[in-house]
Formats: structure tokens, sequence, C-alpha cells
């Protein structure tokens, strides 16, 4: 007797990993109006994230543009904003083509589509007819806030005081860069992750740091040690 070809489940557990990076083959979800930008989150180029396959924290060699969690979700809150309660999917039917290719059973078709035909902030920009200046704004962004940057202070934050105040000068420029575009209202708060990636003082985490509030209204970087920088 043959056995049963395996089925998918529907237990919600892949969407509650994370959701899609987006692919070419999704532009049409940007063309009907399916997907917003308040829908996305970008990773952007040379920002450390956690490569579960080889154990270790790495650099991302691209910039990758995924489904962002409900708004109000908890940090380590990844699950897709499209799961219901029900375990279904809000799009389906008209889900990005990794929902489509993903089988935890059968993870072959997701992996082949690793870092192909990708659709980064620029080309979604096109496809939402965003304003003009959004590219502006994420270019003086992207220069200011490079992760590059940020990568090389690092090692030295103990020791040099200039590679600290650098790096924090970076932290938050960031944070003041958005409050500014949400104050002249040229980007919603919900577009924000989308425009310019997650904040940093989210992100300083993959460095040992923790960026919390000081009593002047400015940041602290601290150590998860607890040491302050």
């Amino acid at each position: 007797m043959l056995s049963e070809k395996p089925v998918c489940k529907q237990c919600g557990t892949c969407c509650r990993k994370g959701g899609p990076a987006l692919h070419r083959q999704d532009e049409a979800l940007f063309r009907e109006g399916r997907l917003r930008a308040q829908d996305l989150c970008a990773f952007r180029a040379g920002e450390l994230v956690r490569d579960e396959s080889e154990g270790r924290i790495v650099p991302l060699p691209q910039e990758i543009v995924k489904i962002a969690p409900p708004a109000g979700s908890r940090p380590d809150d990844w699950t897709c904003r499209f799961l219901t309660g029900s375990n279904a999917c809000f799009l389906y039917g008209a889900h990005p083509a990794e929902c489509r290719a993903l089988f935890c059973q059968a993870p072959e078709a997701l992996l082949s589509m690793n870092g192909q035909d990708r659709l980064d902030r620029r080309a979604l920009c096109e496809l939402l007819k965003a304003p003009a200046w959004w590219r502006e704004l994420m270019d003086a962004h992207d220069e200011r806030c490079d992760y590059a940057r940020l990568t090389g202070l690092a090692p030295a934050l103990n020791t040099d005081e200039d590679a600290r105040r650098e790096f924090l000068e970076i932290v938050e420029y960031d944070r003041a860069f958005r409050d500014l575009v949400v104050d002249k209202k040229a980007a919603l708060p919900l577009e924000l992750d989308f425009l310019f990636g997650r904040p940093l003082v989210r992100t300083v985490l993959m460095y040992g740091l923790d960026a919390r509030p000081s009593p002047d209204g400015g940041i602290t970087l601290v150590q998860t040690t607890g040491a302050a920088l």
C-alpha cells in the first residue's frame, strides 16, 4: 500500500517564525493594492542577523524586504501580520511566492529561492508609486546610518572613546531622522520600518548592546553585561 503524500497541517508554525521575503513574482500584490508600505519591514545590507544554518551572527550580503509582524508586536515576535487566529492566511490565494513554495517537510523549493529575484526598497517604491522624496530620504539615511560603519566601530567600543561617541551618534541620528520624517509628514509612522529598516535602538542588540533612554532625553548604550558605554 502506497503511503499517503504528506500535506500541510496548517498549524501556523512557519508563519509565526516570520513573514516571507518578497520577490519579483510578488509584484502583482502591489499593483493590485494587496500590500502597502506599512505591511513591510526592510533588513538593510550589512545588518547583523542570525544565520540558523551556521549557528552564528553574520552581516546580510544584500537587502531583504519582508512582510512585517503586526503593529505593536513584541520585538521578539515575528509572526506574519496576515496570519489569522484560526491559522489561516488573510492573503491565501494571493499569498507571496515564498509562502507558496514553503512546505516544512520539503524545504528545498523555498531554499532554492534564497537571494533570487528579490524586491528591494527602491523597486518597491516604483510599484507603490511612492513620492520621489522617499528615495532621497532612504539615500540620506543609508549614508549616515551605514551598518558597515557600525560593525567597524563595534570592536573598539570598550577601549576607544571616539568610537563609542561615533557609534552613539549614529544611533541617535537614526532615531532623530525617523522623528523628523514623521513630524514633516513625509511618511507615516508605520511606513518607517520599510523606508529605513528596523530602528537602530533595536538592532544594536546584535552588537551585544541595549539602547536605553537617558535622563536628558537621549540614548544610553549599555552592554548586555551591564557596563555603560
